[in-house]
């Protein structure tokens, strides 16, 4: 199986599952909307067009673009020895992420470029962005532009069939069940926290071997943010808005924030699913 847009990820065993050496190609493009300079440089890189729709070996509908990230291999093609940058970057960010610590080993990823995800983030974006540097808001008289940010975090979900459906619909904070930040979507700095949340997960020619293991990337829109309470829902409004703006996020620590929370749609979208080896 060479084809690097198929849904190769399972909760079970895949032996049963049909499979093609290569799936129909259904062109897919997200329009020219990475080259703001807002986006994380990771994501700059991310090309727009010539992108092929994910394919599914069971036929379920995937609405979102899937690339195969690989790290070179040795018995590969010359070139296949070069820089890799995108892999080279999700690796670096994988490794501050703790778990490399733990002997806990990155094994491939799969870039998601939903359009529609992409182009609801892109909105969000502005529209925080139109509330925090409004210099009229708050007491001050200074804007909070400078507060906003997109910051690339991990997110762990209990099973194959969630991470399918927040790369098709997004991420919904009506199915949290951790809520002592408050009610919303967890996002962590740390892949040793987003582990815990984790699911297994089966690939092709692993067959009795042990499962692997999957979380999300996510790009996430951070501004500014108040340390969360269990069960909160919505964040209170912030002191210093004239308006009674509320708080853009939750975060466990607001001198030094590891979870963040959102509580709003488009907030996040996934950027990419890891598979690791624990």
């Amino acid at each position: 199986l060479t084809a690097n847009w198929t849904w190769l990820i399972a909760d079970g065993s895949m032996s049963s599952v049909p499979m093609q050496p290569e799936p129909a190609r259904v062109a897919y493009s997200v329009g020219g909307c990475f080259s703001a300079a807002f986006w994380p440089e990771l994501i700059r890189t991310w090309p727009t067009s010539g992108l092929l729709s994910a394919a599914h070996p069971q036929g379920e509908k995937c609405n979102f673009a899937l690339t195969r990230v690989q790290p070179p291999t040795a018995d590969g093609p010359a070139d296949a020895l070069g820089p890799d940058l995108e892999w080279n970057a999700l690796l670096g960010l994988w490794q501050q992420g703790g778990l490399k610590t733990k002997g806990v080993k990155l094994k491939a990823a799969f870039r998601v470029q939903n359009r529609g995800l992409i182009h609801g983030f892109v909105a969000m974006r502005q529209a925080m962005l139109a509330r925090l540097s409004s210099t009229e808001d708050f007491v001050d008289g200074c804007s909070r532009e400078s507060q906003l940010s997109v910051q690339l975090l991990w997110h762990g979900t209990r099973s194959v069939g969630q991470l399918l459906d927040i790369c098709r619909d997004g991420f919904d904070r009506t199915h949290a069940q951790v809520c002592v930040y408050g009610k919303g979507c967890y996002f962590a700095a740390s892949t040793a926290y987003s582990d815990r949340y984790a699911c297994n997960v089966q690939v092709p020619g692993r067959q009795g071997l042990s499962p692997l293991r999957a979380m999300l990337l996510a790009a996430v829109l951070v501004g500014e943010a108040v340390e969360g309470k269990n069960g909160m829902y919505p964040p209170p409004p912030k002191p210093h808005s004239m308006t009674g703006e509320r708080f853009e996020n939750a975060c466990d620590n607001a001198s030094k924030p590891n979870i963040f929370v959102t509580f709003k749609d488009h907030q996040a979208m996934p950027a990419y699913v890891v598979i690791y080896e624990p």
